[in-house]
């Protein structure tokens, strides 16, 4: 019990919805309703959910290949975050339904994750969150399980907040103000991206 409060804590401190996914759930939110946000975010916190596994259970090739090779892949990552913002400029968008369809769902669940598993530097955090949190041995796979899906719950605990405080103030926004989000968010996003491949291409 211990090791999954702590997995909440974890996700809670180094779950924190900024960045690129963060701007892309309030904006999905606002356009789609709280859904669509919730499920954006979920696609971080699953992404999350594989780089702690690896920290935690040790999978050393794995975390060897991704820490190998981690600026070619936020290059790309940082790749997509760019013609992400740029689309959220250039794109008129309008406050719609509440959507339930299942392939835009999906495809929400899909770009986030994209973003966020493209950002190897997620595994060095959790390896400090361990430090911090004191979590310096994992005596059984249960423990493990345990921590995992603490930090599932504490990362979905930050999604579930903002769509929900996000998706009831989503009428109130006309299609100016929605517009405005559009090009704030955009720019957000653009400068993230950008962020990243700078980042990349100093380190690489």
């Amino acid at each position: 019990m211990m090791m999954f409060i702590k997995g909440i804590m974890m996700g809670l401190v180094f779950g924190v919805p900024i960045g690129a996914v963060g701007a892309l759930t309030i904006r999905r939110t606002i356009t789609y309703g709280a859904r669509a946000g919730f499920i954006s975010g979920i696609g971080c916190s699953a992404a999350d959910l594989c780089y702690s596994s690896i920290s935690i259970f040790g999978v050393t090739l794995i975390s060897d290949f991704i820490l190998q090779y981690q600026n070619f892949i936020s290059l790309i990552g940082g790749a997509f975050v760019v013609i992400m913002g740029i689309s959220f400029m250039i794109k008129k968008q309008i406050v719609a339904h509440e959507t339930s369809a299942g392939v835009k769902l999906l495809s929400f669940f899909t770009s986030s994750f994209m973003i966020a598993i493209t950002n190897p530097s997620t595994i060095l955090t959790f390896m400090m969150a361990f430090t911090i949190f004191n979590v310096r041995q994992i005596s059984s796979a249960g423990e493990g399980m345990a921590i995992t899906f603490g930090i599932l719950t504490g990362t979905c605990i930050w999604w579930t907040t903002i769509s929900i405080i996000i998706g009831r103030l989503r009428r109130r926004f006309t299609d100016t103000k929605l517009l405005a989000v559009n090009y704030i968010l955009g720019i957000l996003v653009l400068l993230f991206g950008l962020a990243i491949l700078i980042k990349s291409f100093y380190l690489f």
